[in-house]
């Protein structure tokens, strides 16, 4: 059925049929596809989720839902027609694991499958992105965008030029474009920057005092010096000016104080082999390759002591939202974005639609409990996992940060009570699969920052898949490998107190024996060499072989004699036996967990949004499972403190009611009062998005003009190279000519001199001899002569009485290229009108054909072939491009920041933005043109001795 599908759709365009036509058959063919190869047949309500990404919407549909399910119905019945979708996740594992997962629906359908990752070379990017559906991460996509709109030649592409995008399912919508929103995805090179002033700002920033010496704003995390902080700082700089231009100290102080103020150890970052390394505050994953710009990362490290990493300047950048809007087709997935679907009309234009649950959700989500110390919430945290325990039922609390979840491991500890913790912290994020795998177990105790293993499932009684591969790990890896795990790379041992632990049957038993036993052979046969890493990948692949292959087909390599398959198919074997045990296992656990009520969730803090903890709560209850969650916050919490929530009426409140601050309340009236907080938080982001987006939007016409004229060259033909060539040197000619002409008066007016002087300084070198006659008087004698001509022969076209250009428009290509310039000047509406337009369309038309012509017999004298012409005039033309967008991206992002002052003067910070950006914008495209100009004439006038063609 599904070639008959490929076919009819290759029949389309001929036919008037669209997609709309055939979706319920592919549909069909893909829940049919999903039975055999995955044993999962889609439920009634995930064929609706398809349909909602089908139409370019959103689908919120809750945890456990089979949202990644839902996605192959879209993505096969777009694919079809052969423009290439992507399945865009939260990281690369997910990423990995859904093109492994799903992608066998697809295969089986005909359709390839490509997987993009961070560590992939160009060639394998390029194969990839050319397959019929393509996963791959957020990030990964939007840098390999902007790489390609850094690439020197057509062979360093590796997206879908000249359209690399066609149709987008986001997973986790709501986590890319509203939570990432905030933070643009950047490509820096180094800047010249004083790495010896952070540490003496670093230093002056700790004499300072708050309240005294300067003011900070922890909602926006801005400083502002008072009097008393300038005159200490100018002292203890031995400045007379912070804001001196020749010795600008300014900066740099306060950018100590915000990173004194604002960024802390183990919240906003942590340090790792003596760098300091980005924790996303959303997901709570380390962030490696991020840096905070604008030399914000820099005073981290100095305030840490740590070595300073040179300064970067952005080369090239783009937010989410103006990636995502270059798909003609958007859909996407998440579990939580009803309460933001007005952002997500006004700015994507995508409607939220809710999926129903394919079960009812009976999870209980009990009253928040308000406490008026920290210390008294984390002691009621304490005691209600204690409880929990102590039924058997599991539970996963969510912390802010690194430092809370430690803080409340630390006081469990203390009751001895067996937890695991999963944060940013390597010893414990090399571990989150497997900590996710038995969160769902009895007795299991979960502390979790807010990476909660979005997009992996808490299951209650335990991941069997995991599970059983942790057997394999515990049961092999001894004997694989000599070396021990590093806690930093490897994690730390996962916590088994209080679990049951997995039995597995006899048969199992004696294939795990026998796996150890070659496995022990196979070490000593190679000497021994395996690494620990090396001996999990070994594991890890040859489970994803029996995942990916048949049991008759691994039964078939295990009865072959050849010595290519020793152990793979055997892991692959004894895991599958292994499987079933475990799947028997946590079916019974689930069972027993579902009578205690399942997975209890507690919230240690309220978020900014609802979303976020809506997020949290969804960990529990789903598919129909019982489960129940709680919050409990303290009013001495961030978000309180950073909204300058009435804190003292809260605790008064309290007091009144309880007797005692480390009681909680559950009352109506203060609860009310924090959900209202929570709402204005959540319309104060939004209003940074919004404003963020429209200011993006100036920056993102003009990123699209760069990068399409940018892709033209690199992609275009020989012909199309020399058309930007023309085009370039016709536009700088008529740059000349507007700037010493004036339409309206007589030609005896104009500045010809100026004018004359201009465009030898540019054309001089390559110009014949003749026109080197040319006068001031010679040029207006003849610019008076064509006031007297009716008409003009535009084929072989000259001045009266000056020397003509050489005759190198010959060919229909040629003719054709003269004769479209012309039509052009004759029809340009910014041009000047006036009385003597025509005189000056004329001057423009020969001083543009004398100094094209004259180039293309420069370049013909040369004797070197078309092809290394070609090649020339491309560096050329991207080379400038790339000198002057960089820069431009400098003024606009100084710009941005500049416009906010001006507020203060009753005027629109974004008209202003606009305004400016665009006359910068007009500017940067006019230095480019000239400087390419100049560049290739400077080069070809001598071309033996032009070794370097471009500006650094």
């Amino acid at each position: 059925m599904h070639s008959n599908l490929i076919f009819r759709n290759f029949q389309m365009n001929r036919q008037g049929e669209t997609l709309a036509h055939i979706q319920a058959e592919a549909f069909a063919v893909v829940r049919e596809a999903a039975k055999r190869t995955l044993g999962m047949r889609h439920f009634d309500v995930q064929i609706i989720g398809g349909a909602v990404l089908h139409d370019g919407s959103i689908a919120e549909m809750k945890t456990g839902e089979g949202k990644t399910l839902v996605s192959t119905l879209a993505a096969y019945l777009n694919a079809l027609t052969g423009e290439g979708v992507h399945v865009v996740t939260v990281n690369d594992y997910l990423a990995q694991r859904d093109a492994e997962w799903m992608g066998r629906v697809h295969r089986f359908l005909g359709l390839s499958v490509g997987l993009i990752q961070r560590k992939m070379k160009s060639k394998q990017k390029r194969l990839n992105y050319n397959c019929d559906i393509t996963y791959t991460n957020n990030s990964e996509l939007g840098f390999d965008y902007l790489r390609d709109n850094l690439a020197r030649n057509s062979g360093q592409l590796v997206m879908r030029w000249p359209k690399p995008f066609h149709f987008g399912i986001v997973d986790e919508v709501d986590s890319v474009l509203i939570d990432e929103g905030r933070n643009p995805l950047l490509i820096s090179g180094e800047a010249n920057e004083e790495a010896a002033r952070y540490p003496v700002a670093a230093k002056v920033a700790e004499l300072l005092v708050r309240g005294l010496h300067y003011n900070a704003e922890l909602k926006d995390n801005s400083v502002e010096l008072t009097e008393e902080g300038i005159a200490l700082a100018e002292m203890a700089l031995e400045t007379k000016d912070l804001w001196d231009e020749n010795d600008p100290w300014a900066r740099f102080v306060m950018n100590a104080l915000k990173a004194k103020e604002f960024y802390r150890r183990d919240v906003q970052y942590i340090v790792r082999n003596g760098k300091a390394l980005i924790i996303n505050e959303l997901t709570g994953r380390v962030e490696e390759k991020r840096r905070w710009s604008e030399g914000i990362h820099q005073a981290v490290e100095a305030k840490e002591g740590l070595k300073i990493q040179a300064d970067s300047v952005v080369v090239a950048q783009i937010t989410y939202q103006s990636l995502f809007k270059l798909y003609p087709k958007l859909s996407g997935m998440t579990g939580t974005a009803k309460t933001e679907e007005k952002e997500f009309l006004k700015m994507f234009e995508m409607p939220v639609i809710e999926v129903p649950t394919n079960l009812p959700n009976i999870r209980v989500d009990l009253p928040i409990q308000a406490f008026a110390t920290a210390r008294g919430k984390w002691e009621n945290v304490r005691e209600e996992i204690v409880y929990m325990f102590e039924q058997g039922r599991p539970v996963l609390v969510g912390t802010t940060s690194v430092e809370n979840s430690e803080y409340l491991s630390d006081l469990l500890k203390e009751r001895n009570i067996p937890h695991n913790v999963l944060n940013a912290r390597p010893k414990y994020a090399a571990r989150e699969a497997e900590i996710i795998a038995q969160a769902g177990r009895k007795f299991a105790i979960t502390i979790s920052t807010n990476m909660a293993g979005r997009g992996t499932d808490i299951i209650l009684g335990g991941n069997p898949k995991m599970l059983a591969k942790e057997v394999m790990e515990d049961s092999l890896l001894s004997f694989l490998t000599q070396e021990a795990p590093n806690v930093e790379i490897d994690g730390e041992p996962i916590s088994q107190k209080g679990l049951a632990k997995i039995k597995v049957g006899p048969s199992s038993m004696a294939l795990l024996a026998k796996t150890a036993l070659m496995a022990k052979y196979v070490r000593k046969s190679e000497g021994n060499k395996w690494s620990y890493q090396h001996a999990k990948s070994m594991i890890s692949e040859s489970i994803q072989m029996s995942q990916s292959t048949s049991m008759e087909e691994i039964e078939k390599l295990l009865a072959e004699e050849s010595e290519m398959y020793p152990l793979g198919p055997t892991i692959a074997y004894a895991y599958l036996s292994v499987l079933k045990d475990c799947e028997s296992h946590c079916f019974s656990e689930g069972a027993e967990v579902k009578r205690l009520g399942g997975l209890h969730v507690i919230g240690t803090s309220l978020y900014e949004s609802r979303r976020i903890d809506n997020q949290l709560r969804g960990r529990a209850g789903r598919q129909g499972d019982p489960g129940s969650t709680r919050f409990m916050v303290s009013l001495q919490d961030e978000m309180f403190q950073k909204f300058n929530f009435d804190t003292e009426w809260a605790v008064k409140l309290i007091s009144k009611i309880t007797n005692n601050e480390d009681i909680p309340i559950e009352g109506d009236a203060i609860v009310k009062q924090l959900l209202g907080l929570q709402i204005n938080a959540e319309k104060y982001f939004f209003g940074i998005r919004k404003s963020l987006v429209e200011f993006d939007e100036v920056l993102e016409v003009q990123r699209k003009h760069i990068y399409d004229l940018r892709q033209s060259i690199l992609t275009g033909d020989s012909e199309s190279c020399s058309q930007h060539i023309f085009q370039y040197m016709q536009a700088v000619v008529d740059e000349i000519v507007f700037g010493n002409v004036n339409p309206v008066t007589h030609p005896s007016t104009w500045s010809l001199a100026k004018l004359l002087h201009e465009f030898n300084g540019i054309a001089g070198k390559i110009l014949s001899g003749s026109f080197s006659g040319v006068t001031v008087e010679s040029l207006l004698g003849s610019l008076e002569n064509t006031l007297k001509i009716n008409s003009v022969e535009i084929d072989n076209f000259s001045l009266p009485s000056l020397p003509t250009p050489p005759n190198a428009f010959r060919g229909i290509h040629g003719k054709s290229s003269s004769l479209k310039r012309w039509l052009i000047i004759c029809t340009d509406d910014s041009a000047k009108k006036g009385r003597y337009e025509g005189a000056s369309n004329l001057l423009r038309k020969y001083l543009g054909d004398v100094l094209i012509a004259s180039y293309l017999d420069v370049i013909q004298e040369s004797g070197y072939d078309d092809a290394y012409i070609k090649e020339i005039e491309r560096a050329v033309l991207v080379e400038t491009l790339d000198h002057f967008w960089r820069d431009h991206l400098i003024n606009m992002n100084r710009l941005s920041s500049a416009v906010n002052v001006r507020s203060f003067g009753y005027r629109n910070p974004l008209e202003e933005y606009k305004i400016d950006g665009c006359r910068f914008f007009i500017s940067m495209l006019s230095a480019t043109r000239r400087l390419t100009v100049e560049s290739l004439l400077r080069h070809w006038s001598s071309p033996m001795e032009s070794e370097e063609l471009f500006v650094t």
